[in-house]
């Protein structure tokens, strides 16, 4: 076989003649594991652009859909650490409920003069992070399947949520942190400039410290893992109480762009969360995925929504689209060669 170079007068491979920098962004593209999530998103849009006569490509709806989807891409990415060691985390909606009561009570409103600030931040992902953590021990400690500790703990939550805050809608005075979320950088929604800042980090994070490492490893293989000197108990304690922590960041913000905190807030957070975790491309035999998916696949998913109410889609019939795509991306994602059975 003859071997055409540059010096026998042939064409170089495409590769070869493509600068340095090109080459390396396309090899992280296609490598990266977002290639799928990009070309959906771009049909997506395709079909959207032109079923609205181009409405859909406008700035303004652009801004919209950028702003709308920021912080369920916080929830997605707290969501991930969990799904891709092999477990899964259905505590969201009573952190979410319970962050939501304590914002009500420590920020100020038409009720109390408290106001703690900007501690609310890192009060709430306390709350957060203890629920995970407790979430993670029980998964390890118990061997209680992380489906029912996590599902049961979120109702655990919200029953606690509700209790504290009576089901009462408290209004927040203090603007400091809603301002943030509908605030804009050159026309660019800044919670959006923040949210990529943020997936960037932990997607560092994931493929570069040992604590990454370790939770693809246990997704690839957990008795190998094991065998290989993972602490495999305290890694997942360790990512939940991540998870929980994520949580409690994104619902302050929820709650501040909302102006009211409820304890009904997280109730409609789960399915919205799980869907965009699955089209992101995280697969939920694990293994598979990362920050950089989650955060898409939360831009897919309200991409999608935005699209279906610019062409008033019924309501009911978007939660039906929804329905089907979270099961089209699981059947395209998951590894049927781990399940063993299907049942």
């Amino acid at each position: 076989m003859t071997t055409v170079t540059a010096r026998s007068g042939g064409l170089t491979p495409l590769r070869e003649r493509l600068p340095g920098s090109i080459v390396s962004a396309a090899t992280w593209f296609w490598r990266g594991g977002v290639a799928a999530q990009v070309l959906t998103l771009a049909i997506v849009i395709g079909i959207f652009a032109v079923g609205t006569g181009g409405k859909y490509l406008s700035w303004s709806n652009i801004q919209v859909i950028l702003s709308l989807a920021a912080i369920p891409a916080i929830f997605a990415i707290g969501l991930h650490p969990t799904i891709v060691p092999g477990g899964i985390d259905l505590s969201v909606q009573g952190v979410a409920s319970l962050v939501a009561v304590f914002v009500g009570l420590l920020l100020k409103n038409q009720y109390n003069a408290h106001d703690v600030g900007f501690w609310i931040i890192p009060l709430c992902m306390l709350i957060g992070a203890v629920a995970g953590a407790v979430n993670g021990l029980l998964n390890t400690a118990l061997r209680i399947p992380s489906f029912i500790a996590s599902l049961g703990m979120g109702w655990i939550l919200y029953g606690l949520a509700v209790y504290m805050g009576k089901a009462v809608n408290v209004p927040l005075l203090d603007t400091r942190i809603g301002k943030f979320t509908s605030a804009t950088l050159w026309g660019v929604p800044l919670i959006a400039i923040a949210v990529v800042v943020f997936t960037s980090i932990v997607q560092v994070i994931e493929d570069r410290t040992r604590l990454g490492r370790y939770m693809y490893a246990i997704g690839g293989d957990e008795v190998i893992a094991k065998q290989a000197g993972v602490n495999v108990g305290m890694t997942k304690v360790a990512l939940f109480t991540v998870a929980g922590a994520v949580y409690g960041l994104a619902s302050v913000l929820l709650t501040c762009r909302l102006g009211i905190a409820t304890s009904r807030m997280g109730l409609t957070l789960l399915f919205p969360t799980v869907t965009a975790v699955a089209v992101g491309g995280v697969a939920l035999t694990g293994g598979i995925g990362g920050a950089k998916n989650a955060a898409l696949g939360a831009l897919i998913v309200t991409a999608l929504n935005d699209g279906l109410i610019l062409m008033h889609v019924s309501p009911y019939i978007q939660q039906a689209v929804n329905g089907v795509v979270l099961i089209g991306a699981v059947a395209l994602t998951i590894d049927r060669k781990k399940l063993g059975f299907i049942k």
